[in-house]
């Protein structure tokens, strides 16, 4: 369980770029969204945005020298995840105060800015281990991952959210469900090209398929995919309970997934 906090840490900063940029664009498309409910859903960005900087200081050795980090920011991917994704969250917190504000056009102006460094944010943590030492990380496949959780997490966090306070009715499943599709091809494609790789990618994949959280992540990956279909054509299953529990059993395949990426991991 090392790994335990890069997982929550990742998972986390990726849910918050897809769930801070579904609020910006429904707010700005939409509308609908009364203040009180866009605030406390901005709110509780700033309140996971900082649990997950919290857990990622447990990765490191000397948490209280991660400041150093910075330092690096010419040469170092993970000096650039550092300063964008605090620089995100930091925009986050300017969006909750227009939140609070009541200031519309300035919080929409403010998410324009806060999304691409968002982007830029989770682009530099996948380069971090796009690294050849570990065939099966150094492909595009850990950007597909990285930006496909924050498609599958953040707008089904706010569309239950939004489910909840009957502030504003979204059919979140029309957008999830091709991103599901492109989830599976993506895998499909990603282990292909790990059994026709170097010997240490063959046996990421050998020993991926042999953890029992593989299969996990199988059964839920499914299980969320008929929930949101069965949404998708029957309005009456757009329900708080339906959305719900949907992404709750995303989060629980994403995190079983992100688990097995650090887990199953060989150096050449």
């Amino acid at each position: 369980m090392h790994d335990l906090p890069l997982v929550i840490f990742t998972i986390l900063s990726q849910l918050l770029l897809g769930g801070f940029v579904a609020l910006w664009w429904i707010d700005r498309k939409k509308g609908g969204i009364s203040k009180k409910t866009g605030l406390l859903i901005s709110i509780s960005f700033l309140v996971l945005g900082g649990i997950s900087l919290l857990v990622s200081m447990l990765h490191l050795g000397q948490p209280l020298h991660a400041y150093r980090a910075i330092l690096n920011f010419g040469v170092s991917w993970l000096s650039r995840e550092i300063v964008f994704y605090g620089a995100f969250l930091g925009l986050i917190a300017l969006s909750t105060w227009f939140w609070y504000k009541d200031d519309a056009p300035k919080r929409r102006a403010i998410g324009w800015m806060a999304s691409f460094i968002g982007v830029v944010a989770i682009f530099s943590s996948a380069k971090i281990y796009m690294i050849p030492a570990i065939p099966a990380w150094d492909s595009v496949n850990t950007l597909f991952a990285f930006f496909l959780t924050s498609l599958l997490l953040g707008p089904l966090y706010v569309a239950a959210c939004l489910a909840i306070k009957r502030d504003s009715a979204v059919n979140i499943s029309g957008i999830i469900i091709p991103v599901l599709f492109v989830s599976a091809i993506v895998a499909v494609g990603y282990f292909s090209s790990l059994n026709a790789g170097l010997p240490e990618a063959v046996e990421a994949a050998k020993l991926t398929f042999g953890h029992v959280f593989f299969w996990a992540r199988i059964a839920t990956f499914l299980a969320a995919s008929g929930l949101l279909l069965l949404s998708y054509v029957n309005s009456k299953w757009r329900s708080v309970q339906i959305y719900s529990a949907a992404f709750a059993i995303l989060l629980a395949s994403e995190s079983l997934g992100r688990f097995l990426f650090y887990e199953t991991a060989i150096h050449l």
